[in-house]
């Protein structure tokens, strides 16, 4: 399972060999919000409406990773809840 083409971009440009374009959602969240890696594909994959268990199989890793990484997404974004999380992107139009 793919999560997404942010986890790809992320790889390439760690690699260096992204192209310069405008700021993408995962960008945007390690900026703006300071979150890791791991955190900045959770987030993604749960702004693209994935489970955690659907998360969790994509990225190679247990639901309770998973659930650890959303606890530290939340506690940096200052939200209580993934819902409050998706609001804040869509309102920030980081998407």
């Amino acid at each position: 399972m793919t999560i997404s083409g942010e986890q790809a971009a992320l790889r390439q440009r760690d690699q260096g060999d992204a192209r310069p374009t405008a700021p993408s959602l995962s960008d945007q969240l390690r900026e703006r919000i300071g979150l890791t890696r791991m955190e900045t594909v959770v987030a993604c994959a749960l702004a693209e409406g994935l489970s955690y268990k659907e998360i969790a199989n994509g990225c190679c890793i247990s639901y309770h990773t998973v659930h650890s990484h959303v606890k530290a997404i939340h506690q940096k974004a200052r939200v209580p809840s993934n819902a409050r999380l998706l609001a804040l992107i869509r309102k920030e139009n980081w998407k």
